[in-house]
């Protein structure tokens, strides 16, 4: 009963923070210009596409314009380009970075301060300091500058804690040759583990993409099995898949039946298929009792029903091809006996 309960306070709680969603939408307030140096490389992009050298040091400029008759108070963070779970660039939010990076755009991009008052109808210019490292870098560097207007008290009051939550993003992509990234492309897999995704029992998959280089279209195919019994518990597809340079894609199988995750022995097969070729990764892992109990009592859907086997084509048995033979062959004799008397009590035999 008390579990019962727990998720129901987590359902009412959601469907309380998306109501908030849906009736403080209202227009943005403000708007973002980024300023483009003369080592822009598309004069046509709407994000900063700039060709360093080592130890450049470079001011990046974005102007914010509050279009608003009050007075805001922006946010301003620099986000190094991840991997989401939606197989896509992640820009907005920092995410899972690959051991293998040796720059991320939060180590060599600094601000001077993270928050700007920009009276109504008015606007602020906001100065990154870039310091492009003394070695040289292979591929890109990627990352974000992300504009966000804080809530003030009085629209806390009125709205709750969620309201005109407004974001504007300025990708930040750097190289030091046309054609930096141009390398080939590399896949590995990382740990397998059970976590809770969205209130959900699953399992997380960590596919690796090694290489400093922007990956697009890609393809990812898993399949999970229990060892015990091979019987296959996810199975799913994804396609398109993006990846950050030297960043995590965290695969997620989420337990959308509310079966939960059983305690046990797993395999997985981990497909990536790009550029003509396919990366093959089979890996066994472990969900230990307490990593199953601590998804499966959190999971808003998990109602405790064993999940069903798959429906499987097999071959008919050895024993039961062999069993019909004999009885053919019995059903035969019998036959061939009954004619031969009948034939020999006959006195037209060739008849």
């Amino acid at each position: 009963m008390h579990k019962t309960i727990k998720k129901l306070i987590v359902i009412f709680v959601l469907v309380f923070i998306a109501s908030k969603l849906v009736l403080s939408a209202a227009a943005m307030d403000f708007s973002v210009t980024p300023e483009f140096p003369e080592n822009q490389r598309n004069s046509g992009s709407s994000f900063f596409d700039l060709l360093v050298y080592p130890g450049q040091e470079q001011e990046l400029v974005i102007v914010v314009h509050n279009i608003s008759e009050k007075d805001i108070v922006v946010l301003v963070e620099l986000i190094t380009a991840t991997t989401s779970r939606n197989g896509q660039i992640n820009y907005t939010s920092r995410g899972l970075q690959d051991e293998t990076i040796t720059h991320s755009f939060e180590d060599i991009a600094t601000l001077p301060q993270s928050h700007y008052d920009i009276p109504a109808e008015s606007s602020t210019e906001v100065r990154i300091s870039l310091s492009v490292p003394n070695e040289p870098f292979d591929g890109a560097i990627l990352g974000s500058i992300r504009v966000l207007r804080e809530v003030t008290q009085e629209e806390r009051d009125a709205g709750g804690a969620i309201v005109n939550q407004f974001a504007s993003v300025t990708a930040v992509r750097l190289v030091q040759s046309e054609g930096a990234e141009d390398i080939p492309a590399d896949f590995a897999l990382g740990s397998i583990s059970a976590e809770l995704i969205n209130y959900r029992a699953s399992i997380v998959a960590h596919v690796r993409n090694t290489q400093p280089r922007i990956i697009k279209n890609a393809t990812a195919t898993a399949r999970i099995f229990q060892q015990n019994n091979n019987q296959m518990i996810f199975e799913y597809t994804l396609d398109p898949l993006d990846f950050a340079p030297n960043s995590v894609f965290p695969f997620s199988f989420i337990d959308e039946g509310g079966y939960g995750i059983d305690a046990g022995f797993y395999t997985a097969h981990i497909d990536i298929e790009y550029g003509g070729r396919v990366w093959n990764f089979v890996q066994d892992f472990e969900v230990t009792q307490q990593e199953a109990s601590a998804v499966n009592e959190s999971a808003v859907n998990q109602h405790g029903q064993h999940r069903p086997a798959p429906v499987e084509s097999q071959a008919f048995p050895l024993w039961g091809i062999i069993a019909i033979a004999v009885g053919v062959a019995i059903l035969a004799a019998i036959i061939v006996l009954i004619i031969v008397l009948t034939r020999r009590r006959s006195p037209y035999p060739f008849r």
